[in-house]
């Protein structure tokens, strides 16, 4: 009698071990996915950051250059360019983040009910 409890109770928690590693492999997968896309999502704000800051590095040297009346033209050039890449890094950004909440959204969703499909096959 003892040792066939013995048996199931070795049985029992070889199959708990095995869910549980799958159902932790699954929301490994998750939180993976997420770091790597936020991280990517810090990346481009730091980029954007960086960009404002050289806009209104920019436009100080174009501030100081009016007023020594030397070399506004290169300044202004400058400053211009400055602009239209923190205009653009702005506009990329913006729409890399409306499409981080919708990707985060669907791995949410595609994740947990994978792992909702993994818990009723291994309840079976």
């Amino acid at each position: 009698f003892f040792l066939k409890v013995s048996e199931l109770f070795d049985k029992t928690r070889k199959i708990e071990a095995r869910v549980s590693a799958d159902e932790d492999l699954k929301l490994s997968d998750l939180l993976k996915y997420y770091l790597r896309e936020s991280q990517a999502a810090k990346d481009l704000l730091y980029r954007r950051s960086r960009s404002l800051v050289d806009y209104e590095n920019a436009n100080k040297a174009l501030d100081k250059a009016r007023a020594k009346n030397k070399d506004v033209l290169q300044a202004e050039t400058s400053q211009q360019l400055c602009c239209q890449k923190f205009e653009k890094i702005s506009e990329s950004a913006k729409q890399e983040l409306i499409d981080f909440k919708t990707r985060r959204v669907a791995a949410f969703r595609k994740n947990l009910v994978e792992l909702a499909e993994l818990e009723l096959k291994h309840a079976k």
